[in-house]
């Protein structure tokens, strides 16, 4: 995580407040579905209040033993004047530099709450892949126009109500740990071991339900993004969705399972060669709260 960091929107040079204790504060987590550093090396965290820019953040070299930061990573942002103000949130991960070319942007306008510590949880996801572009340090939506974001392949209002917003508790982020390695992570490779590819309904973008135990999904890439195993034309990367998220997969009332409509069109295109599913017998569901496991992680991992 982006350790010790709460910034003041009224207070430009103070980076840090150790001593504070407003409550009127929003936290900014952002994660991502996708292999560090190998699908992306520098997360950008941009925000402004209006046209205004208030902050400017990279972290460098993910999931190398030098990173700046490790994902799911916090920071926080409290208000100097009793909460309320507007702000917008742009997150971004870039490759090679800090104006290197941009794979994913997401955005989101909110505003600082009142009386209360609330978490925004912004995802960096491979269904988002191409959302963006560098403009040098700034970053150009090429996906959603003004006022939309990203999430999992729709372009979508990138408005949130802070007071729709959970309480922010880091066992929510960090699978019931604090960020600092001793919570739960979810080990893609071990729990879609032996899965194989799922009969998907093109038309809604489903897959049928077995009258089992709940399932984790995953979506198989075509170029090597996400979490990998194996090795030449046995390898294969697996990207995991979460359960019951707008980012991921939701159970219908019949047991099936409604993928995002991008998942059924980057199968057209050639981008996912298939989607797996796993039963939850041996692993947990896979939800945002419990990040994946790896060296960039800041969940349940090692060291890298």
């Amino acid at each position: 995580m982006i350790r010790g960091r709460r910034i003041g929107l009224a207070a430009l040079v103070a980076l840090a407040c150790g001593g504070c204790s407003s409550p009127d504060e929003i936290v900014l987590a952002v994660s991502t579905d996708l292999a560090l550093p190998k699908d992306f090396e520098i997360l950008q965290i941009q925000v402004f209040e209006g046209t205004k820019a208030k902050f400017n953040h990279y972290s460098r070299r993910l999931g190398e033993s030098e990173a700046e930061a490790r994902l799911p990573a916090t920071i926080g942002f409290f208000s100097s004047d009793g909460g309320g103000e507007s702000i917008r949130f742009t997150v971004s991960a870039r490759l090679d530099d800090d104006l290197g070319p941009v794979r994913i942007v997401r955005e989101a306008v909110t505003t600082i709450p009142k009386n209360r510590v609330a978490l925004l949880t912004l995802p960096l996801n491979f269904l988002c892949d191409g959302s963006g572009k560098s403009a040098g340090t700034d970053v150009e939506k090429t996906l959603c126009g003004d006022g939309q974001t990203c999430v999992a392949g729709a372009c979508v209002s990138n408005e949130i109500d802070s007071s729709a917003l959970p309480d922010y508790s880091p066992g929510d982020v960090y699978g019931g740990g604090n960020g600092e390695g001793n919570g739960d992570c979810f080990d893609v490779t071990a729990c879609f071991q032996g899965a194989t590819p799922a009969d998907v309904d093109t038309a809604g973008c489903t897959i049928a339900g077995d009258g089992g135990p709940p399932r984790n999904v995953a979506l198989e890439t075509a170029a090597g993004d996400g979490v990998c195993d194996g090795t030449g034309d046995d390898r294969r990367c697996l990207v995991a969705l979460d359960a019951g998220s707008d980012d991921g997969f939701r159970v219908e009332g019949d047991g099936r399972i409604l993928l995002p409509p991008a998942v059924c069109d980057q199968m057209a295109q050639d981008k996912i060669a298939a989607v797996v599913t796993a039963p939850t017998t041996d692993c947990a569901q896979k939800t945002a709260g419990l990040p994946t496991c790896g060296p960039w992680s800041a969940s349940g991992s090692e060291e890298p």
